[in-house]
């Protein structure tokens, strides 16, 4: 008698085992369909925007007021958009192009002083600087000045004005000296930060 009770609690102790083992494998092989099936929705959604999305290309392509304002003829539509918000600070080429493009292209305006300011060079961030929002971390800040006739200094504030690159006038001052007239501006130019898309491997624990 002893040894069929013992027998029989063997048994159910073995099954009890083999019950635990089975629902921990149903919950897990549930686990991982679920998040197959969610990885299925998001491919789903993504390729269904792939016809919208080369529609929107297409359509930038043809757009006169990109096309209108193309650094070079050859340049696609779409490079203006390159153009005017890049991937990178690159502060030593938006000097030379503020120099080159705006200051150098005004007939009669000297140049006297121009400092960019790139984000790495800006000093450490505080605490208090954690709240900013992403797009004030993607900002090149530059001081410029320049001296000439006031038709000049006019001409100079048209072309940042009509500038493909985002460039914002924070403030400008300008100063009487003598026979001419000296603008000191601060600004700021903008850039994004290139996307990576890529699928990413999850691990599912049972």
């Amino acid at each position: 008698m002893f040894v069929f009770v013992a027998g029989a609690a063997f048994l159910a102790g073995i099954a009890l085992v083999i019950s635990i083992f089975l629902i921990q494998q149903i919950v897990f092989h549930s686990k991982v369909i679920i998040e197959k099936q969610s990885t299925i929705f998001r491919l789903d959604k993504n390729l269904e925007s792939v016809d919208e999305l080369k529609k929107n290309v297409r359509v930038l392509e043809t757009n006169s007021a990109l096309n209108s304002v193309k650094a070079n003829s050859d340049n696609s539509a779409l490079q203006t958009v390159l153009d005017a918000l890049p991937d990178n600070p690159n502060a030593d080429a938006f000097g030379a192009s503020i120099k080159n493009k705006f200051v150098d292209t005004v007939e009669g305006l000297t140049l006297d002083n121009l400092s960019v300011t790139s984000p790495n060079s800006q000093g450490e961030e505080t605490e208090d600087n954690d709240s900013k929002s992403a797009d004030s971390s993607n900002t090149l800040s530059f001081s410029l000045e320049v001296s000439g006739s006031a038709d000049k200094l006019r001409e100079l504030l048209t072309k940042f004005e009509r500038s493909i690159r985002v460039i914002e006038i924070k403030s400008f001052e300008i100063h009487t000296s003598e026979d001419k007239l000296s603008l000191t501006i601060q600004g700021a130019a903008y850039y994004e930060p290139a996307q990576n898309v890529h699928l990413e491997k999850k691990v599912v624990k049972p």
